[in-house]
């Protein structure tokens, strides 16, 4: 880099200079600019992989199915019939509530057979 003069004493332009250093280290520079593109090819290949692999994610909890094949046949088991006892709850605005005992749990035919069929309608 020390031809800052041309053959015929005129200062060379930038032009000028990065012509020939381009033209003494074109195979470097290919070696570079490809193995700089293949980089950027494999990051945007990766992002682009994990954004499916999200969607996927979002699409099976948003219509509930199961990725898994293993869970599939881990069914939720009903909760056992228990008595809750009457307590109080305290609101987000501070009051103070009573809640009353009732039954929970058992599965859902159970509760139809203690009902009386007037209830059932109402």
């Amino acid at each position: 880099m020390n031809d800052s003069t041309s053959e015929d004493g005129e200062p060379t332009s930038f032009v000028e200079k990065t012509k020939n250093l381009c033209g003494k280290h074109k195979g470097k520079i290919l070696a570079a600019g490809t193995a700089l593109g293949g980089v950027a090819l494999a990051v945007v290949f990766v992002v682009a992989r994990q954004a499916m692999e999200q969607n996927a994610t979002e699409d099976a909890e948003d219509t509930g199915s199961v990725a898994d094949p293993a869970a599939v046949d881990e069914r939720r088991k009903t909760p056992v019939k228990h008595p809750v006892v009457g307590h109080t709850r305290t609101l987000a605005d501070g009051r103070v509530v009573p809640v009353a005992g009732y039954e929970r749990g058992g599965s859902l035919d159970d509760d139809d057979e203690d009902e009386d069929p007037g209830e059932a309608a109402a």
